[in-house]
């Protein structure tokens, strides 16, 4: 790098030059997958041109090269260091999100070979607008997620992810390779979406690389190789980058997104609609006032470690990801305030019904109002969301949305245990049949179909749209009662009559007539 870069500038730019010594690496192993055709090099965030310099080195027949730099030190450092005399070199110092590639298309040939290559920056749109950077695209929701899905997460991605889908499309119609380094879960998400763009796909590979040891940061990383071609292809095959070994491939498999298609097959007739509905967890982004820690008797304690002798009305047991490391909870750390029974409900009610709780949140309504999420404006005072009618109910089945180990938990407290929105749950009013459904969705099967759609490296493996998938009614048709008992033995959970199975699959079956009904 050029002298000290700042910690601020790495993460507003997702500023991770790429090490000329592997840059070198990659191209010299792009040299071999590449044909001997001509070839135009684009590179996206060049930085100091390392990756310029590495192709002018290892890849033949190249005709010209642009590369887009917001950065005006790389750009100028850039400019006097490549290494060459002879290929045009045509260098842009300016914002790849409001560039105009016309300024490319129109010095190249509809028919020539072009490779798009580079290391575009490793950091998301969120966290970029937590420091409010410019850098970032015109339209952080770029995807069209719509509704709460786009105010509250489902929008956040990779600033690589945009570039890569950008040229991708940008460049649609010419003979194309792709080859950028990114985060395995950019690489998934540009597979799971690549379809949309309607492009001509013969080849998708990931050669996964060492992160640490190239950029010194732990994350999961690969370089990611897409060849435009005649064909179709909707599946990636997972390479190691030193040994070329093949470790498995994902992708779309009979319109499902899978993790690993060669275990999904031994699986897929549990890929369904699952007839019970999973909900996430409550949703208050206040946690140093809602939720609560005991102290003494009948008091509490907040994160900011006031202490507190409020009514135990609205104050209900809460269990949050590391809590469920087990198949049976029932023991608590905190509580949550709980202020609604729905969404959007009005809060009036709790000055009248408890006085000292109605006391407290006001006196610290200033701290509440400072969320920054979108969700609570215009909401009622001190609103949560992801508060309905389930989370009420005496039990819950819950994982956590973060663990690599799909653990499912059975819920139970001496009030509706609440789960917070890091968690996912099915809710229950009936004990048996909590606990029945906590035995099957631990048992082997469930466990093997989710290891065959579950992308572990994500930074939340389960998700509710994961979860969904698992179809609880075939399930039961395939688990008798005697392999059931087997499965019930190894999590602890017994007296499961077979009567108790026989009113579970019934009640699931009506269940599952319902949702056909609805979907009709």
């Amino acid at each position: 790098m050029i002298g000290d870069v700042k910690k601020n500038k790495q993460k507003e730019f997702g500023d991770y030059q790429t090490p000329l010594f592997f840059t070198d690496e990659v191209c010299s192993f792009l040299s071999s997958l590449l044909d001997k055709t001509e070839i135009t090099v684009i590179e996206p965030n060049f930085g100091k041109g390392n990756f310029v310099n590495s192709s002018l080195k290892y890849l033949k027949n190249i005709k010209n090269i642009f590369g887009i730099e917001i950065d005006k030190n790389y750009y100028e450092y850039a400019i006097k260091t490549i290494n060459n005399k002879t290929i045009p070199c045509n260098f842009f110092n300016e914002d790849f999100f409001n560039f105009d590639f016309n300024k490319i298309k129109s010095r190249i040939s509809p028919k020539d070979n072009i490779l798009l290559i580079g290391n575009p920056p490793w950091v998301t749109n969120s966290s970029l607008s937590e420091i409010n950077s410019k850098n970032l695209p015109n339209k952080s929701n770029f995807k069209g997620n719509k509704g709460l899905d786009a105010i509250t997460g489902k929008s956040n991605f990779d600033i690589s992810e945009y570039i890569i889908l950008k040229l991708l499309e940008e460049f649609r119609n010419y003979q194309m390779t792709l080859a950028m380094l990114c985060k395995n879960t950019v690489a998934i998400n540009v597979v799971k979406y690549i379809q949309n763009l309607q492009i001509n796909i013969s080849e998708i590979k990931t050669f996964e690389i060492n992160a640490q040891e190239i950029f010194n940061i732990s994350c999961d990383a690969v370089l990611l190789y897409i060849k435009t071609g005649n064909n179709l292809v909707k599946t990636c095959d997972v390479y190691k980058f030193n040994t070329l070994e093949r470790k498995r491939t994902f992708g779309w498999h009979n319109n499902k997104f899978v993790s690993d298609i060669n275990k999904y097959e031994l699986t897929k007739s549990f890929d369904g609609i699952c007839p019970l509905e999973w909900r996430q967890g409550v949703k208050h982004d206040c946690s140093n006032i809602f939720e609560l820690a005991p102290y003494e008797i009948d008091k509490y304690i907040n994160g900011k470690k006031d202490i507190l002798n409020i009514e135990k009305k609205y104050v209900y047991p809460l269990f949050k990801s590391s809590d469920l490391k087990d198949y049976i909870v029932n023991e608590n750390r905190k509580s949550v305030i709980i202020t609604q029974r729905k969404t959007n409900q009005e809060t009036e009610a709790i000055k009248f019904e408890a006085p000292k709780t109605w006391e407290y949140l006001s006196k610290n309504e200033y701290l509440i109002n400072k969320r920054k999420s979108s969700i609570y404006k215009k909401a009622p005072r001190f609103s949560m969301f992801g508060i309905g009618d389930y989370s009420f109910s005496e039990y819950k089945v819950a994982i956590s949305g973060f663990y690599k180990k799909p653990i499912f938990s059975l819920i139970t407290a001496d009030k509706p245990p609440m789960l917070d929105d890091t968690c996912y749950f099915l809710s229950f009013n009936n004990l048996k049949y909590a606990e029945i459904c906590t035995v099957l969705l631990n048992s082997r099967p469930v466990q093997d179909f989710l290891e065959s759609i579950v992308f572990l490296n994500s930074k939340r493996p389960y998700t509710k749209d994961i979860l969904k998938r698992i179809d609880l009614f075939n399930i039961c048709q395939k688990i008798d009662y005697n392999d059931f008992l087997k499965f019930a033995l190894g999590i602890s959970i017994k007296n499961i009559t077979k009567r108790d199975y026989e009113k579970f699959k019934d009640n699931l079956e009506a269940k599952q007539e319902q949702l056909k009904l609805l979907i009709q």
